[in-house]
């Protein structure tokens, strides 16, 4: 299940950053936006709940760049706590 999370915010954050390039965006990406906004809020209460600062942060925020920077700070946090990652550490 985690891991799913972890690949629907991936995908998440590609989208999102391709509506965060000026040259790209149209009348209808803001209305994309706030979807893809919901999605990641619903991903992050079911991972860190409504009182995490990474869902405070997204909630509170209506600039893609922000969105973009707490999903790759959640997929490197994950990275880092991955089973393989720990395997290597020892």
């Amino acid at each position: 299940m985690y891991l799913h999370f972890r690949s629907e915010l991936s995908k998440l954050g590609q989208e999102i950053e391709q509506l965060w390039a000026p040259e790209l965006r149209s009348a209808s990406d803001e209305a994309t936006f706030f979807a893809a906004k919901g999605k990641v809020l619903d991903i992050l209460n079911v991972l860190y709940g409504e009182k995490s600062r990474e869902f405070r942060v997204v909630k509170l925020t209506s600039s893609p760049a922000t969105v973009v920077k707490v999903v790759n700070h959640v997929m490197r946090r994950s990275d880092m706590n991955s089973p393989s990652s720990k395997v290597v550490n020892l």
